[in-house]
Formats: structure tokens, C-alpha cells, sequence
């Protein structure tokens, strides 16, 4: 069953694509990706790496918290093993592979190595879905917004929102009323056994708000100037500003577990979004491929983490 639902999330990510090709001119899509300059996406790379340099700080930051003693390099290679496995499945819930890449490279526990990322990435999609807010309205003083598309929009904040919070509340709050929800879901229910140091962990993690939010932010501008240089190889001359006002926006539908990290959803996105700022199609198309290809580039790194794991 597990498999079969798999191959239907790939399939319905590919017949995605399929669609917008089919309603696209695949020859200017390519046409706009030979003029790619070098030098920026090289530049757009250099951004993506620094903001995962940043998240792995977060993580080590927060398992120095919580008592352990680790060198960064064994952090910064579980959550790049992490990141990789994310692009590939849905939700990008292919990064909680984590604290088992942490358990095998510092000996982390699985369920401090969790507590470490579960909350801060609740935290992450409440910040998401302010951004993406903060994105349609001012999207909407430069172009008009339909109510169709504004309805899809507030689905899918509405769920990541569902979806921050219920993390927080299942890392912050009253235990036996986080131990009923979590035996209820597939990935979770084999930490109910350790649920009280999965809660004593949290409420650690929980006093380094302050810095979790800080570092999320200096992410955040990171990812907009990986978006603002990509824009530059082809040609988008979009401000920084708005770059970080649409990089949540957009990143929210990579969450979306239809697909394998979004697939089809983001690309689609990206399309309607940048053609209410007036940019083509086919240039919007391109530069959905690029995200992807940059992230996929950087995210390599992880790659021989993820197999030593897998032995």
C-alpha cells in the first residue's frame, strides 16, 4: 500500500509537469535556459549552501542545548543526507530521516535528534504561511488576484498553518494529550515510548525560541537572494524584496504531500505567481527548473551520508 502510494504521488507530479508543458512552448522554456548565466546561478548555489549552513547551525545549536557535544561537520552532513531525501518525497517529509543519519554519525538518539527539528520546523511553517500572507497583499497592489486562485492559496496556507501549530502543540503541550494524536500518525506513533524525553528535550528546545527565529530569518534572506540571483541568470529583474516576500509563497506548495516535494505544484505556482508581475511563462517555467536544479546540486552533498545510512 505504502509503495502504491508512492507511485501515485509520482505520477500525479508528472502528469503536472506533463500539463503545463503541453500548455507551454517547450522550445522558448529551453531557449531561456541556454541564455542562463553562470556566474549568478554559481552565486544562487552559494546562497542555498549558506542557508543550509545556517539550519545545520540551528540543529547543532540546539542539540549543544539539549546536552550533547557534537562537531559540526556530523551535523552539517546529517541534515544535507536529510535535505536530499526531502526533494524526493512528499511533503519533504524526507528530512525527519535526520535524527537516524544523526543517531549513525554522532550517536544522537533518534528521539533528541527529533525533538531538535520537529518544533523549529512547526515554528518554520507558522513564519511560512505570514510570509506567504504577506506576499498576495502585495502582490495585490501591483496586479489583480482571482478569487479562484486566492481561495487555492488560502487552502493551502490554512493547512501548513494546521499543520505548524499541531507540531508545536505535540511538542509543548500536555502529554497525554500529544501521546493520543501522535499514536494516530504513521511516522510518529514509535516515539509514544519515549515520549517523555521527546517532551523534556522540546520544552529545552522551546527556550531558545528567540534564536531559533533568528536564524530562520537569516535563512529566510538567504533563500531570497538564492531566488534573486537565479532571477538575474535569465533575466528577471525582480527586487530582492520581492523575491523574499514570494520565496514562502511559493516553498509552501513543496509541502503539499500530493508529490514528491511539490513536484508540478511548485513549477505551477511559480508560473501564475511571476505572470501577475508580467513575466512570461516559459521564463517562469525556467526558473522553477533552476530552483530545483540548484537545490538538487547543493543537496548532492548529502548523498554518501544517506547510503552509510542505508547499509
Amino acid at each position: 500500500m505504502k509503495n502504491l502510494r508512492i507511485i501515485l504521488q509520482v505520477i500525479i507530479g508528472i502528469a503536472i509537469i506533463a500539463f503545463i508543458l503541453k500548455k507551454l512552448n517547450i522550445d522558448e522554456v529551453v531557449s531561456v535556459l541556454k541564455e542562463t548565466n553562470l556566474l549568478f546561478f554559481i552565486l544562487a548555489c552559494l546562497a542555498y549552501l549558506g542557508l543550509n549552513i545556517v539550519l545545520s547551525t540551528r540543529l547543532l545549536y540546539l542539540l549543544k542545548k539539549i546536552g550533547y557535544d557534537i562537531k559540526y561537520p556530523a551535523v552539517f552532513l546529517s541534515h544535507m543526507g536529510g535535505m536530499i531525501v526531502g526533494d524526493i518525497t512528499p511533503g519533504r517529509a524526507g528530512y525527519f530521516l535526520t535524527p537516524s543519519i544523526l543517531k549513525k554519525n554522532a550517536g544522537v538518539r533518534i528521539t533528541d535528534g527529533m525533538a531538535c527539528i520537529f518544533a523549529p520546523q512547526g515554528l518554520e511553517f507558522i513564519l511560512k504561511v505570514g510570509g506567504a500572507v504577506a506576499a498576495v497583499f502585495y502582490i495585490s497592489t501591483i496586479s489583480s488576484i482571482s478569487e479562484n486562485l486566492l481561495i487555492s492559496m488560502s487552502i493551502g496556507a490554512v493547512l501548513i498553518l494546521i499543520a505548524g501549530i499541531s507540531m508545536l502543540v505535540i511538542s509543548w503541550y500536555d502529554e497525554n494529550l500529544t501521546s493520543k494524536f501522535i499514536r494516530k500518525l504513521p511516522f510518529l506513533n514509535k516515539f509514544t515510548e519515549n515520549l517523555s524525553s521527546f517532551k523534556e528535550h522540546n520544552i529545552k528546545v522551546k527556550g531558545s525560541i528567540i534564536t531559533i527565529l533568528a536564524l530562520y530569518l537569516i535563512g529566510w534572506v538567504l533563500a531570497a537572494f538564492q531566488w534573486f540571483y537565479l532571477g538575474k541568470a535569465i533575466g528577471i529583474e525582480l527586487s530582492l524584496f520581492t523575491f523574499f516576500l514570494l520565496h514562502p509563497l511559493i516553498t509552501i506548495l513543496m509541502f503539499v504531500p500530493l508529490s514528491p516535494a511539490g513536484l508540478g505544484l511548485m513549477e505551477g505556482g511559480v508560473i501564475v505567481v511571476f505572470s501577475l508581475l508580467g513575466i512570461p511563462s516559459a521564463m517562469g517555467l525556467a526558473f522553477s527548473v533552476l530552483v530545483r536544479f540548484s537545490i538538487s546540486l547543493v543537496d548532492l552533498i548529502g548523498l554518501k551520508t544517506v547510503f552509510s545510512v542505508t547499509k
